[in-house]
């Protein structure tokens, strides 16, 4: 890092030629250098090679690079270590090209959320944008209609951000690149200063390029923390205005991109630890960072992957999860992400970064078209390389297709898994820490068989999610049942349940029925060797109605309570507004669905297209979180915080004799506390009973005082497992023969593994006996019946995929089909 800050100078010695001078405490070094752009740092080599530079580069831009320095004096102490990505000009003129789109597009989105301002509404009639292959040849009028559309056909503006297009299309050398690269910053500068001159109310607390991050101009434009960044210093000097250094070679006729060795080896790598450095400092991008941002989106382009998937950010483990219990899933296609969620570390606390292609078109109804549907692979891998590992990514795969003429689950059975294993494989490997699968339209004998096909040819690893989506809104066929032996078979007359359209008149109706499905999801999704269940509220109706409104609070709560009792992560989606977040938290649900037009972003109501984050967003997030902070830490969100906790120590077995009956006295505490009076208010004298837990129950508090799991699950299991002499596990155990010794075995060696810290190891000890012996036993004793998460795990090859019948009937742990021989 820097100790002392070099001095520069610069003089015009003609059109685009300046001599440089540069000193830093005895060393001085004079050279002729180019002025056509700065793309950030410099650093100056020795030699009579032409570098570019600014003309006014700031002073503590610069980064020298060891060795090519040399008066006589050891330079060493005033440099840092340098990495360095040498690309040609075929790889930067993709990359710029892409960096040229999305300032239009974030010009675009600035004027949209300014005109929104003006006249308090969102037109729009054309779908999202998405990926595809386009010609050099229709280059120019993809941007020409977006750029004239903001800015007119004879505008000033307009000639310079086309010239720059052309510029960029018709760029033969990295030399060429750089210069229209120039002209799209210069571009991007008049266009915004346009914007503000022409909507002065819209940006009267923070500059254009604060509500998104938009390439800055320098280091007195670094937004509304400037002030307070150049005051920052550290022991080895002010931060600096860009951790990366761009220099062209036109010898080589290639570009170096250099960084702090610090954030890696490995460029992507070193991009996602500069984003989080970024959210640190509070400071946007300069030009800089967006051109090494843009060649890492043409690399993952390229297929390279950087993420490594048991690295990830996990989505925590219930009651026991980092910041809080119930996390609020930002949802957006992938572009608000980018330039809006992981903008800031606050928004990033206690988050799921969520990506699904979130629109509908009007008049369409969910039979027609998903509400929510997969999104880009690259736009997901953008989104993944701009949370990096400061929260979990995760993502929407959608429903079954149907690939045969006559629509037979059998026949599409094959592809069908195929299909959408590869997707999650795929996803999987970029990091993701949950893949959402929706199960509309299977019977749940087809949604059980289907799930375990999933689970068993989708490559992940054990932090890492399948999601079993069931809506609440759609025909529910049941058609499996369980016999009083324990054995699954196909129902003679299945269970068809049609959930009619809302009335006054149906609504207690409706939330019977809804209750059946959710509660049947939890048992489905354990049968199926899932790992959470998500209820979903869309209906035709678009935008949706609460899922809380729908099934109603002490359903919801239920439905959560029964999911985390036998191990199920949970998760609620459709319609969730401000006023809901408070009800969500109460139920000490994992994870909320926020989105959509209902907060964060604008939508055309008339066509259904959705626009952008919303112009409020920033307010808005922030109020998002603030609900959340302001419920959690009331007395209902600490009740549910412990119920959350003491279901989870009661599916592992880590409970205590003592804290079982404090799980059902809290539960019916937090049922009651949740029923209204006639003006639909909280009735007070139930919240005390649940205060009263929380305040006089000593084993309350010693679960509330337990650390959380961070990203080992297996650690944070095994230490409640360890930390009394009597957990319920135990008392299973010793029924067995030789119990007492067979506990002390398993005592002494999962101590062992605690104390080596090893959660891989942990989780593959639980895999076998005498662990999952201890399983077995304890949850026949305290779920005699019921299906339990975790206990489908092996993977085998089985033939051929029949569905079982009443007369063929087979167990529960068992496998529909003879193992190929």
């Amino acid at each position: 890092m820097f100790t002392r800050l070099p001095q520069i100078k610069a003089k015009e010695q003609g059109p685009g030629v300046a001599r440089v001078a540069y000193s830093a405490g005895n060393q001085s070094l004079e050279f002729i250098a180019a002025t056509t752009l700065s793309l950030a740092n410099v650093d100056f080599p020795v030699g009579d090679r032409d570098i570019s530079i600014l003309p006014s580069i700031p002073s503590r831009a610069i980064n020298f690079q060891p060795g090519l320095i040399n008066t006589g004096q050891h330079t060493e102490a005033l440099v840092p270590d340098l990495k360095e990505l040498r690309i040609h000009t075929g790889t930067f003129r993709s990359a710029a090209i892409s960096l040229m789109q999305n300032i239009v597009f974030l010009l675009r989105v600035t004027k949209w959320k300014a005109d929104f301002v003006k006249v308090g509404d969102f037109k729009h009639d054309l779908p999202l944008p998405y990926f595809s292959l386009v010609h050099d040849s229709e280059l120019v009028d993809t941007f020409k209609s977006v750029i004239v559309e903001l800015f007119g056909e004879t505008s000033e503006i307009t000639n310079i951000g086309m010239d720059a297009v052309r510029g960029l299309i018709d760029a033969a050398t990295v030399a060429d690149v750089e210069s229209a690269l120039g002209e799209a910053q210069s571009f991007n500068v008049m266009a915004l200063t346009h914007l503000i001159a022409d909507y002065p109310a819209y940006f009267v607390k923070e500059r254009a390029e604060d509500y998104f991050a938009m390439p800055t101009e320098g280091d007195d434009h670094q937004g509304p923390n400037a002030a307070k960044n150049q005051e920052q210093e550290t022991e080895d000097g002010p931060l600096p205005l860009s951790y990366f250094s761009i220099v062209t070679d036109p010898t080589q006729d290639r570009l170096s991109i250099k960084w702090p060795s610090r954030f890696g080896d490995h460029f992507l790598p070193a991009i996602s630890a500069i984003i989080a450095q970024l959210r640190i400092e509070k400071r946007n991008p300069t030009f800089a960072d967006y051109v090494a941002f843009h060649v890492g989106y043409y690399m993952l382009s390229q297929g390279l992957n950087p993420f490594d998937p048991f690295k990830a950010c996990f989505l925590g483990t219930v009651g026991f999860r980092r910041d809080t219990q119930t996390y609020c899933s930002m949802t957006d296609p992938g572009d608000g992400h980018v330039f809006g969620t992981t903008r800031k570390r606050r928004w990033m606390k206690g988050a799921i970064v969520h990506v699904e292609h979130l629109e509908r078109p009007a008049g369409q109804g969910r039979a027609a078209i998903e509400s929510y549907r997969i999104p880009s692979t690259l736009d997901f891998a953008r989104v993944r390389l701009h949370t990096g590992d400061t929260s979990p990514n995760t993502i929407f795969i959608g429903r079954p297709f149907r690939d045969s003429t006559d629509g037979q689950f059998e026949k599409d059975f094959v592809k069908l898994v195929g299909t959408i294993s590869a997707t999650t494989t795929g996803i999987f490997q970029l990091g993701a820490a949950e893949c959402k699968i929706a199960l509309d339209g299977l019977h749940t004998s087809q949604m059980v068989k289907y799930m375990r096909a999933l689970a068993g040819n989708a490559l992940r690893n054990h932090r890492q999610y399948l999601s079993a989506a069931f809506n609440l809104n759609s025909t529910f066929v049941d058609d499996l049942e369980k016999a009083q032996d324990g054995t699954l078979r196909i129902r003679e007359q299945p269970v068809i349940i049609e959930v009619p359209r809302p009335t006054q008149e149906n609504l207690s109706e409706l939330q019977t029925i809804r209750r059946y499905i959710a509660l049947r999801a939890v048992e489905l999704a354990a049968l199926g060797g899932f790992d959470k269940v998500t209820v979903d509220g869309a209906s035709d109706d678009y935008p949706s109605k609460c899922l809380i409104d729908q099934l109603g609070f002490q359903n919801c709560l239920e439905f959560v309570h029964e999911a985390h009792s036998v191990g199920l992560t949970t998760y609620m989606s459709a319609g969730f507004k401000f006023e809901h977040i408070p009800a969500a938290v109460y139920s000490g649900v994992d994870g909320i669905g926020i989105g959509g037009a209902q907060i964060l972003h604008y939508m055309d109501h008339e066509s259904g297209y959705h626009g952008p984050y919303t112009g409020q967003t920033e307010e808005r997030i922030d109020e998002i979180y603030t609900k959340r902070g302001n419920a959690a830490s009331s007395t209902r969100g600490k009740g549910a915080l412990l119920l959350a906790r003491l279901d989870q120590m009661y599916y592992e077995g880590s409970i205590t004799k003592n804290g079982q009956p404090l799980r059902e006295k809290l539960y019916q505490a937090l049922l009651k506390a949740g029923e209204v009076d006639e003006k639909n208010e909280p009735i007070l004298k139930h919240e005390g009973a649940v205060l009263q837990i929380l305040e006089d129950e000593g084993e309350a508090e010693a679960v509330l005082l337990l650390g959380d799991d961070s990203e080992q699950p297996w650690l944070g299991r095994a230490n409640r497992i360890l930390r009394r002499n009597d957990p319920l596990l135990r008392q299973a155990a010793l029924t067995l023969p030789d119990g007492e010794e067979k506990w002390a075995r398993f005592k002494e060696r999962l101590e062992a593994l605690v104390a080596a810290r090893d959660e891989h190891a942990i989780f593959a000890f639980s895999l076998h006996a005498p662990w999952s012996e201890f399983r077995r036993v304890y949850h026949a004793l305290h779920n005699p019946g019921k299906s339990v998460h975790g206990e489908t795990r092996l993977v085998l090859k089985i033939t051929p995929p029949e569905i079982p019948h009443a007369d063929d009937p087979v167990s529960e742990g068992g496998s529909w089909c003879r193992l190929m021989r």
